[in-house]
């Protein structure tokens, strides 16, 4: 694609030969190939700026900078690389964007699990379908790895140019308040965005609740989106559709445009009465807990958005039976449950726990930890959510990236108000809670859901919370 095709209708200086034909783009000098156009992005901890002559002597031909470079190489002078960066990626990939029906799920909580639910309501109503998200990426049901929630730019639109070619007609895709910030979503106006919850995270990278709450609500507007979907049981849904920028939908349980009454939550799942405008119907879906209510619940308001009717609706959620990492549950033979689950905030474990507690006739014992190089704050609140339902928890490596293993599970053990272990060994930890658990008990194995891998230095390796309890479980048979 010629340089001037990739950067159509963006601002922007160049300095050297313009007469350029682009033949791949990266952001990172691993992905550098010959004739890629190379954005210099200013990371936390590297700025793409220094690794210019790295990547020129990799192929790259253009580089797109915020300042001019001493290279001979064209450049590309722009105020803000990164928003180029994520308009020039939908341009090179044939803004197919703007051919597909994309759905944007923002919140702390429940994303994942309502992507899934959006698949599975559109493929009972026939539509073919991806999701973009925390547990990879799915075109029309096949699985490919992704590491981030949101990928960057580059890999998204290249995700959406293949989810046209395999005829997608709806992507439903995770929008992380990281990607926002990132400006991973410029120049693409989804048909909704939906609004899950929010509670508190990241405020390593944001500094304060106030400066995440407004990043959340930033997407809420016409440049964004066509329409919104909000929990209105959240404050922050209440402020996004008080303010009226957008054509919206509320849901809720016992009040909302779509909403769920008669409640009930059990160890074999959750049912309610689903009033949708003037249609209602009963709702059974097999996860647990008052949280997925909210995520069935956003799913169907989407869902209603484009004229499915409440009778796929129902069915489609009824085919869910479970979420990789997400409350999945497997029962050993002497009646002992074991979940495993993502919850990695003070509000996550707080919902995971307290259904848990109400299901479990024993003792619950929660194996947890919290991720190193992210918000420190977070920690004591979610050793207090853990203490509020927990018998005995052992507290052990999450992703401790670069901080110190130990350091962090002590600043988790001063808030911790009930008996506890520190193993930090995760899979040990794991062999010592289910070592200890007794017929009735339930262990809950928290914080890395469906992750394959611990990120320690640097490095993933391999790991799996679900593969070491099957390992375990099939050792002790």
């Amino acid at each position: 694609m010629h340089l001037s095709e990739v950067l159509q209708g963006l601002c922007y200086e160049i300095v050297g030969n313009p007469d350029i034909e682009v033949s791949a783009l990266a952001c990172s000098t691993t992905e550098v190939k010959s004739g890629c156009m190379f954005f210099c992005i200013k990371g936390t901890q590297v700025d793409g700026h220094d690794l210019f002559r790295k990547a020129v002597g990799d192929g790259a031909t253009v580089l797109v900078v915020e300042r001019r470079l001493n290279t001979a190489v064209t450049q590309v002078i722009v105020e803000d690389v990164r928003a180029t960066m994520a308009c020039a990626a939908k341009q090179f990939y044939d803004n197919v964007a703007d051919k597909l029906k994309i759905v944007c799920v923002v919140g702390t909580n429940g994303k994942t699990s309502t992507t899934y639910l959006l698949d599975a309501i559109f493929n009972k109503a026939g539509y073919n379908t991806a999701v973009i998200g925390s547990n990879g990426v799915f075109i029309n049901g096949r699985h490919h790895d992704s590491q981030l929630t949101t990928p960057d730019p580059i890999n998204l639109h290249r995700w959406l140019y293949q989810a046209y070619l395999n005829k997608v007609h709806f992507v439903f895709m995770e929008l992380s308040a990281h990607a926002i910030a990132l400006r991973k979503n410029y120049g693409i106006k989804a048909e909704i965005i939906a609004f899950t919850n929010f509670t508190q995270d990241h405020l390593d990278f944001f500094g304060t609740m106030d400066k995440y709450r407004s990043t959340k609500k930033s997407v809420f507007c016409q440049h964004f989106t066509k329409a919104a979907v909000v929990n209105t049981d959240d404050s922050l849904g209440q402020e996004i559709l008080a303010e009226g920028q957008l054509p919206t939908i509320s849901y809720g349980i016992g009040s909302g445009d779509v909403r769920a009454d008669e409640v009930q939550c059990s160890d074999s799942g959750i049912s309610y009465l689903l009033t949708l405008y003037d249609n209602k119907a009963y709702v059974k879906y097999s996860l647990c807990g008052k949280f997925n209510v909210y995520n069935t619940l956003c799913a169907t308001a989407v869902a209603r958005v484009f004229g499915v009717d409440i009778d796929t609706i129902v069915s489609g959620i009824a085919e869910v039976h479970d979420i990789d990492g997400r409350n999945q549950t497997v029962m050993r033979d002497d009646g002992v449950r074991i979940v495993v689950d993502f919850a990695h905030t003070p509000d996550g474990i707080d919902n995971i726990l307290s259904y848990l507690k109400s299901i479990t006739h024993g003792n619950l014992l929660v194996v947890f930890g919290c991720g190193g190089n992210r918000d420190k704050f977070k920690r004591p609140l979610m050793a207090q959510a853990v203490s509020r339902w927990a018998e005995f928890a052992i507290v052990t490596n999450d992703n401790p990236r670069f901080e110190s293993p130990q350091s962090i599970a002590e600043e988790v053990t001063c808030a911790l108000t009930c008996p506890y272990k520190v193993v930090l060994n995760r899979s040990q930890a794991t062999q010592t809670a289910l070592s200890v658990a007794k017929a009735g008990d339930t262990v809950a194995i928290l914080g890395k859901g469906a992750e394959c891998y611990q990120e320690i230095k640097g490095r993933k390796y391999p790991y799996s919370d679900m593969d070491v309890v099957m390992r375990l479980i099939s050792h002790n048979e």
